[in-house]
């Protein structure tokens, strides 16, 4: 059995000492904890936000109840106003006949 260790070959092909390939490995660690902290940052920001557009989204929705718009839903008022519009029509057309018929 053989005790002696080799470096294992670098990106370019030669074997670096032991100094180079300590620094090449603190270089890659102060690379990682600089994207670290860039990414902890960026996580921040995006968790501030999320927590204004949400209370933004809140102020809202408190704003259309606020203005007796009760449902946030306005597919629902459409129908009714839809409804609405042909029970005049109808009514106004069953006048319109009674009035005819009448005179």
């Amino acid at each position: 059995m053989s005790e002696h260790w080799e470096e294992p070959p670098e990106e370019d092909g030669l074997t670096l000492g032991p100094e180079e390939a300590l620094q090449r490995e603190i270089e890659k660690s102060k690379a990682l904890k600089v994207d670290r902290l860039r990414l902890r940052d960026e996580i921040e920001k995006l968790k501030a936000e999320t927590t204004d557009l949400t209370r933004k989204n809140h102020l809202l929705k408190e704003r259309l109840t606020a203005l007796g718009n009760p449902s946030a839903n306005p597919e629902k008022e459409s129908a009714f106003s839809r409804n609405i519009l042909i029970f005049a029509l109808v009514f106004s057309f069953l006048a319109l006949l009674w009035f005819m018929t009448k005179f």
